[in-house]
């Protein structure tokens, strides 16, 4: 069998905030808790993806800066246009809206969001996961 992707693991400031965010924002839920005197670690993941793919927040990590210019993300995909402006318009209230809503690549409107540690998420409709390449 190849190697099969099953978490990502982030080491963060505050796994509560990370726990928050997470929840309100991508609708993940807890799977499972190993915390001990507020260290330790926390796994979620969607609804009906526990056994496929899990983020891991481990306390004890520092803030990542991210620059304007960096790409670095984790990509979620959401029903409609009007999902991604919704959240943009709660993650603009909330201060940490990171890029504004737009057709970034053609037919794929997104925008960006800042986590509790400074990773940003993308919410998108439309954009083809994975890629559609003109290989051929």
């Amino acid at each position: 069998m190849p190697p099969r992707m099953t978490h990502i693991c982030l080491h963060v400031t505050d796994v509560d905030e990370c726990v928050r965010f997470y929840t309100n924002y991508c609708k993940m839920q807890t799977i499972d808790e190993r915390i001990k005197e507020g260290e330790g670690d926390v796994y979620m993941s969607e609804i009906g993806r526990q056994s496929e793919m899990v983020f891991q927040f481990k306390s004890g990590g520092k803030n990542l800066p991210l620059g304007a210019e960096e790409e670095r993300h984790f990509g979620f995909v959401v029903e409609t246009k009007q999902a991604v402006d919704d959240i943009a318009n709660r993650a603009r209230e909330d201060g940490i809206l990171f890029f504004e809503p737009d057709e970034y690549l053609p037919g794929a409107y997104m925008c960006g969001v800042k986590d509790p540690n400074g990773n940003c998420v993308e919410f998108s409709y439309g954009h083809p996961v994975p890629p559609i390449t003109s290989q051929g």
